[in-house]
């Protein structure tokens, strides 16, 4: 990673336009995209921010999490438990503006938690970036990991979840 990239991290970190995920694990630990770490890459220094993958799956954290929240960018945080047997996921879609414009924008960014294994149910809660004019940004929404839908009818349903990216045990 670059210095350049490092910078790029700090800068999305900061910016109090873009929500963002954290967990509290069993252990009492919080862990945030907000929280940034070094890299460990032979020939590159520098930090990264916190990613659900890399770190939080790939770790086996995301069998120790309690409690994920979105913090909103109006200040709201919405929070679900994790019980035993469920399991939670965060995701989010960006868009590129325009070609060769160099803009990426958020579309939205998803928490949940998986609460019927067999089925897939699973509840949600949506910063949505683009809602419809006089629908609201943070939506709660009940779907399915299997055949997720879209929440409001401009957004294409996204299917299913990659269910070994996000760690599930089903």
């Amino acid at each position: 990673m670059s210095f350049t990239s490092s910078l790029v991290a700090v800068a999305n970190m900061i910016d109090p336009q873009l929500s963002y995920w954290s967990v509290l694990l069993t252990s009492g630990r919080e862990w945030s995209e907000h929280h940034m770490i070094p890299t460990m890459r032979k020939g590159q220094a520098g930090v990264r921010q916190l990613d659900w993958g890399d770190d939080i799956v790939s770790t086996g954290d995301i069998h120790r999490v309690k409690e994920i929240r979105l913090h909103c960018p109006d200040g709201r945080t919405a929070t679900l438990e994790i019980a035993d047997g469920m399991e939670p996921f965060q995701f989010k879609t960006k868009s590129l503006d325009m070609i060769g414009a160099g803009g990426n924008s958020l579309e939205y960014q998803v928490i949940g938690r998986v609460i019927d294994k067999v089925s897939g149910r699973c509840e949600c809660f949506i910063w949505d970036y683009k809602p419809k004019p006089g629908e609201p940004n943070l939506v709660a929404y009940k779907s399915t990991i299997y055949h997720f839908g879209g929440w409001r009818d401009t957004v294409t349903p996204i299917g299913a979840l990659g269910l070994h990216v996000q760690g599930f045990r089903l």
